[in-house]
């Protein structure tokens, strides 16, 4: 479909449509992939920390992955770094917001510690300009490394003795439909972008970031509501862990990126102050309260407000 005919109320149309088969997919996605966990008797934390975690990073992957292979590393790379800050400064200053109980990061300090390194090695890797196929390839070892030494997490193991082909069935839909809102996702961002005069960077720190990430905004939100803050801040913190190591470096394998002078002076280090913010806070023992999520909130807002002066 040729994206640069068609009325600009339609294409914003066509960016919210893909966005929400996006979620759709990435039910499917990880419904049939823990449905296939269990039917091979995984324990319950590897279904979480894999399956679901990749299922719902799966939107910012497809997302950057047809930004790469579009020639547009700002929507890429944005997207990435833009998730990972409406996660921390939507989601969890949110959650928080809205919960009768404080925030206890305290459970996450050494997932934290990994988070804040990573992003560290993220940016070195950046100050060329290019994220390449052999950063990438590190960053998807040290996500297996991780996935192994979560697995030893202690937890129950499922074993669910029914066929295996319906899930394995759903697996194959989800990762179609991503495939093809990730693609649909992009084309009418960038031809948003052209006809609003909006930078691509712009367009995928914002609307695509935010959008991409909704699902964990919800998830932290109704753990907040439900009173399962720790479910929403781990949801966080895992969720940046792999958009970090499995986004960025999966799609650095297939294809490298570019990564804006933008994101290396401004935006990756005032995400890195928010992160070591919140390891402080884990190691301490200090709880975030609500002026402190309010905190977070403002200085979300006045990032995205500097992408657009």
């Amino acid at each position: 479909m040729a994206m640069s005919g068609l009325p600009l109320v339609v294409l914003w149309l066509i960016l919210l449509g893909s966005i929400v088969s996006l979620y759709g997919a990435s039910e499917v996605l990880v419904r049939g992939g823990a449905a296939v966990s269990e039917r091979v008797g995984i324990k319950k934390v590897v279904i979480g920390l894999t399956v679901v975690a990749m299922g719902t990073s799966m939107p910012e992957f497809f997302v950057s992955l047809f930004g790469a292979l579009k020639g547009s590393s700002d929507i890429s790379v944005g997207n990435i770094i833009g998730s990972n800050l409406a996660n921390l400064g939507l989601a969890l200053a949110i959650a928080v917001l809205i919960s009768k109980e404080v925030g206890n990061l305290s459970e996450v300090k050494w997932d934290l510690l990994l988070l804040n390194v990573i992003t560290l090695i993220f940016l070195f890797f950046s100050l060329n300009g290019k994220l390449s196929r052999l950063n990438g390839l590190f960053l998807f070892i040290v996500l297996g490394f991780y996935i192994f030494a979560s697995s030893k997490r202690e937890g129950d193991i499922i074993i669910d003795e029914r066929p295996i082909g319906y899930p394995l069935a759903m697996i194959l839909i989800g990762i179609a439909i991503l495939g093809l809102a990730g693609h649909y996702t992009v084309e009418s961002g960038i031809e948003i972008s052209k006809r609003m005069g909006i930078s691509q960077l712009s367009m995928g720190m914002t609307a695509m970031a935010i959008g991409t990430s909704l699902p964990e905004i919800f998830v932290s939100v109704v753990a907040a509501i439900r009173k399962e803050g720790g479910i929403g801040i781990g949801n966080v913190i895992g969720s940046n862990i792999f958009n970090t190591l499995g986004v960025a470096g999966g799609v650095a394998i297939i294809k490298p990126l570019s990564v804006n002078s933008l994101f290396v002076k401004f935006f990756i280090p005032i995400y890195m102050i928010m992160l070591l913010f919140l390891l402080l806070l884990s190691l301490l023992r200090i709880k975030i309260v609500k002026i402190t999520a309010g905190l977070i909130l403002v200085v979300y807002f006045l990032l995205v407000l500097r992408l657009f002066k």
